[in-house]
This record gives C-alpha cells, sequence and structure tokens, in this order.
C-alpha cells in the first residue's frame, strides 16, 4: 500500500476511534454530530436555486418514463402469452366438445348392442367396443380437466394484465400531472423572478430619478426664461410698430397737405 494511501486510511480510523472514544465519555456527543450534519445537510438544499430542484424532477420523470418503457415491454409479453393461452384453451374446448359428442354416440351404440355394437354402419365385439369407449372416456376426462385448468390461469392472467395495464395508465396519467406542475411552477418562478428584479431595479435606480428631477426642473426654468425673453420682444416690438405707424402717418399727411393744400389737422 502506498504512503498517501496509509495515511488516509490511519486517519480515518483515528477519526473513528475519536467518535468512538467522545461518544463513551459524552453520550450525547453523537447526537449533536447527527444533527449538525442534518443541520448542515439542509442548509445545503435550501442553497440550492429552486430552478435547479425544478430541472432535477424533470429529470428524475424521464428516468421514471424510461423504467415504465421497460415496464411495457413485461406487460406485452404477458398480452403474447395470454392470446396464445386463450388460443390453447379455444383449440382445446373444440377438441373436447367433438370428443364429447363422439363418446355420447358411442355410448348410445352401446346400451342398443346385443352381441354386437352397430356404430358408423360397422359392427363391434361388445366387449372390445365398450374398452375403446371406456378408454376415450378418460381421456375425454383428462382433457376437460386440463381445459378447466386453463381457463382458471387464462383468468388469473387476464386479471393479472388487467392490474398491469391500470398501474402503467396510472403512473402515465402521474407523470403527465407532475410535469404540468413542474412548467407551472417554473412559470410562476420565472414571474416571481422578473419582478424581484423589476422591484431590485426600481431600488438601484432611485439615485438616478433624483437626478431626472433636478434635470426637469433646470428645464422648466429654462422653458420660463425663453418664454419670458419672447414675450418681451412681443410687447418690445408693438410699441415699435405703433411709433412706425404713426410717423407713416404724419409722412402721408404732409403729402396731402403740400399737394393738395387745406387747412392743416392738429
Amino acid at each position: 500500500m502506498c504512503k498517501p494511501a496509509k495515511k488516509s486510511l490511519f486517519a480515518a480510523v483515528a477519526v473513528v476511534i475519536s467518535l468512538l472514544g467522545v461518544n463513551y465519555f459524552y453520550p450525547d456527543a453523537w447526537t449533536h454530530v447527527r444533527v449538525w450534519f442534518h443541520d448542515a445537510r439542509e442548509e445545503a438544499q435550501d442553497s440550492i436555486p429552486l430552478e435547479k430542484k425544478i430541472a432535477a424532477a424533470k429529470l428524475k420523470l424521464d428516468d421514471l418514463a424510461r423504467e415504465d418503457d421497460r415496464a411495457f415491454q413485461k406487460v406485452a409479453e404477458q398480452i403474447v402469452a395470454v392470446q396464445k393461452l386463450e388460443d390453447e384453451v379455444k383449440a382445446g374446448r373444440e377438441k373436447v366438445a367433438k370428443d364429447e359428442s363422439r363418446i355420447a354416440a358411442r355410448k348410445a351404440a352401446l346400451d342398443k348392442a346385443d352381441k354386437f355394437v352397430d356404430y358408423q354402419n360397422t359392427k363391434y365385439e361388445v366387449t372390445r367396443f365398450r374398452d375403446e369407449l371406456r378408454a376415450a372416456a378418460a381421456r375425454f376426462q383428462t382433457d376437460e380437466q386440463m381445459i378447466q385448468s386453463k381457463e382458471e390461469q387464462l383468468a388469473l392472467r387476464k386479471k393479472s394484465l388487467d392490474m398491469s395495464r391500470n398501474r402503467l395508465a396510472e403512473r402515465k396519467l402521474m407523470r403527465q400531472k407532475m410535469k404540468t406542475e413542474l412548467e407551472r411552477l417554473e412559470t410562476q418562478l420565472a414571474a416571481a423572478r422578473q419582478e424581484q428584479a423589476e422591484s431590485q431595479n426600481t431600488l438601484d435606480d432611485a439615485g438616478y430619478q433624483d437626478i431626472r428631477k433636478e434635470i426637469d426642473a433646470i428645464c422648466g426654468k429654462m422653458e420660463v426664461m425663453k418664454q419670458k425673453q419672447i414675450l418681451k420682444g412681443e410687447i418690445d416690438g408693438s410699441v415699435q410698430d405703433v411709433e412706425q405707424r404713426k410717423e407713416q402717418e404724419e409722412k402721408i399727411d404732409r403729402f396731402l397737405q403740400d399737394r393738395f393744400g387745406g387747412a392743416e389737422k392738429k
């Protein structure tokens, strides 16, 4: 054994011995260790994202579906076996029915016989005919019992086949329901994640919103200044227009006076 392997083995043995020693002197220590492992495992499970847990559950459903594929093979074999047994029972029943009819005819012929049996246009010695009839009846009893046994076996196999089919149908339905539920949870989780992201974005954008308010306030003040300048220009412009119009009127009045004469208007 190489040195690293020996060291690992010695370390493991030392840990086990230490735990046994602690448990001997402190009986509750092992319980605390188990609690610690349980809490650590629960914490590890809680740290797994829900998306990964949903994905893992979907994979398990796929594995179960593959297992059911193997079950389908077994059920298919059951179906073939049942069909084969049905054919055997049907053929056996037909044979037994023919034998029963033939034995009944022979028995009727024997009952009417004296020294010879007249059967199907042939005469038979009574003793020999009776012995053959007894042998045929014995075979008939065996065949009939065998068919009855096969019919019972067929009924049991059909019942088992129905149970297997129902079990497969229930499993398939359960998988479909679980898959639908997982997809619903996945959609709800995505929506929750989106809402969470939007909420975080809203919180993160608070500083930008303050700056936007300041910018809007500055724009508002600048617009007021602009409108004020425009308003002042409109007023100044109207005063100038009045003065220009008055000057034009005075020029026209002087022209009229100079050209056409008459009393000068005051």
